[in-house]
């Protein structure tokens, strides 16, 4: 029902992901290609968070070889349609998701383009051949909706991760360093800071001056003593630091240990973070989302403030109550008028572009909270992944990577090239050899060509293939394993809850996954 969001039920996710990250999710209508074990064990991690509905889309028929590496497949599903059974089982997880099936070829609907595709806010495409995935990523631009692409083979696979622009406002980085403004405290908070007296104070009450003010007051001494704006080079920070441990009457006051901790927070001098700037410059472009129309009027607030809209949020810190209270009360109620003026930038710009949609308030507060982290992901294309650029233009260094003993990228060339190898002869390399070492080597030789060819795409000088991978992807012969695709589904449901909920930065662009080694990277390809 629509109080799902609120109910004990998903009590522990909600506190990732908010009430608004859940109601996006319940909104959600994903199209998934393919019904074997990386679609299903993806799914699986999407449909007990509560999506809201999921289409399975696949022609193959329920065989034996499924029942060994298939969760959502019994014995009495045999001969029938794999995507009918899948959907069946999957939907007993949730009750409240609605699961639907499609019993034709991914293929043919891909060829269908935006039409089939239209109703759909993410595409996850298993186990796709290269020209199709392209094919599909083009539709998916059209459409800007997200498309993750899962191959899995034996004991690696891949995710690739394509939406044309992801726009968001909470990354929610593990930075500690929050929006206090020591450095430059505003009027408020500068009034406050000054209206505490440590000399006449007494211990109970001394003990309990919160960090904030310590720093503020300990930051005018340093500038008096040292005649410098902040601490830079070490002594600076060693002498602030003095500072603070002058002003301390005893070793038992917590709160003078929270500043020394926190010290580093009145010296880092504030400044816009680099992808809120690129947000910022291209919020001009005049999209009219309301992620766009709400960074236009930030971008205003900050050409005539020069900061960003303040967070308002305090973290725990050792503190009387009511200067705790009043500490909060200073830095919302500042907030709230930050905010209050982006909502008037933004009544005026809707004016300006003859917007009909209001922005809700709640959106408008979330994005002044967050805005320090604000991000704009641009994903390459699978067209520019295929027409590799040099490193000098931005594209993959595979030199660099082909020299580094840990990186995968070797993997990757192999996963291309049995991609490559399929759509020349409609199979996986080895799935129709026998299991000795002559019986593979002419899939192996065949395997190789198609490998260097597309290394040589990359105009690397001194790079080789790695025979080992090229050999193995030939030795598993196109078989899913469960335990891979569980691996791969696990990640790919976290990127695509990411995606929907508009929350935590996403992959850029490519994990590749090693399961021999217990190895994992993120590539941008």
């Amino acid at each position: 029902g629509g109080d799902m969001a609120t109910d004990d039920k998903y009590d522990r996710q909600l506190r990732l992901w908010g009430s608004h990250g859940q109601q996006a999710l319940m909104a959600s209508h994903l199209c998934v290609l393919g019904a074997s074990v990386v679609a299903t064990e993806t799914l699986k991690n999407l449909v007990l968070p509560g999506i809201g509905r999921f289409t399975v889309v696949d022609a193959a028929r329920t065989e034996p070889a499924d029942l060994g590496t298939n969760f959502f497949v019994e014995e009495s599903d045999l001969g029938k349609p794999r995507a009918e059974a899948v959907c069946r089982w999957l939907q007993e997880l949730n009750p409240d998701v609605q699961g639907a099936f499609i019993d034709r070829d991914p293929a043919q609907v891909i060829a269908e383009g935006a039409n089939f595709f239209a109703p759909y806010s993410m595409v996850i495409a298993c186990q796709l051949t290269e020209g199709l995935a392209k094919q599909l990523s083009e539709v998916c631009k059209g459409l800007n909706i997200a498309l993750l692409l899962l191959t899995s083979i034996g004991f690696v696979g891949k995710l690739r991760v394509y939406v044309a622009e992801h726009a968001i406002c909470e990354t929610k980085p593990d930075s500690e360093l929050g929006d206090l403004r020591l450095t430059d405290p505003f009027p408020e908070l500068r009034r406050f800071a000054d209206s505490i007296d440590f000399e006449s104070l007494d211990l109970a009450q001394h003990a309990h001056v919160p960090y904030v003010v310590i720093l503020i007051q300990a930051l005018d001494r340093f500038r008096k003593a040292s005649g410098k704006a902040l601490p830079s080079t070490r002594e600076d920070k060693d002498q602030f630091k003095q500072i603070i441990l002058k002003m301390q009457r005893s070793d038992a006051e917590v709160n003078f240990a929270e500043a020394l901790e926190n010290a580093y927070k009145a010296w880092v001098p504030y400044s816009v973070p680099d992808a809120v700037q690129n947000m910022l410059r291209m919020s001009s472009e005049g999209r009219k989302t309301d992620f766009w129309i709400v960074a236009r009027a930030v971008s205003q607030f900050v050409r005539d403030c020069g900061k960003l809209p303040l967070a308002g949020s305090l973290p725990d810190m050792t503190a009387s109550t009511d200067l705790y209270i009043k500490l909060q009360e200073i830095y919302g109620s500042r907030a709230g008028g930050d905010c209050a003026a982006i909502n008037a930038h933004i009544a005026a710009l809707q004016k300006e572009v003859g917007a009909e949609q209001s922005i809700s308030p709640e959106y408008v507060q979330r994005f002044c909270q967050n805005a320090q982290y604000c991000e704009v992901f641009c994903y390459r294309s699978l067209e520019e992944e295929f027409r590799p650029c040099s490193p000098e233009e931005g594209g993959l260094d595979i030199a660099e990577e082909a020299g580094d003993e840990d990186s995968l990228v070797q993997w990757y060339l192999a996963l291309r090239a049995a991609d490559h190898f399929r759509e020349g002869r409609g199979h996986w390399p080895g799935a129709l050899c026998g299991d000795g070492e002559a019986a593979l080597a002419a899939d192996v030789a065949e395997l190789t060509q198609v490998a260097t060819r597309i290394l040589e795409t990359y105009k690397a000088e001194g790079v080789s293939l790695d025979p080992k991978m090229i050999e193995e992807i030939v030795r598993c012969g196109g078989a899913e394993i469960h335990t891979t695709s569980a691996v791969l589904g696990g990640i790919a449901a976290q990127e695509a809850v990411k995606l929907v909920t508009k929350q935590y930065s996403p992959v850029n662009n490519t994990v590749i996954y090693d399961g021999l080694h217990g190895k994992m990277q993120t590539l941008e390809v």
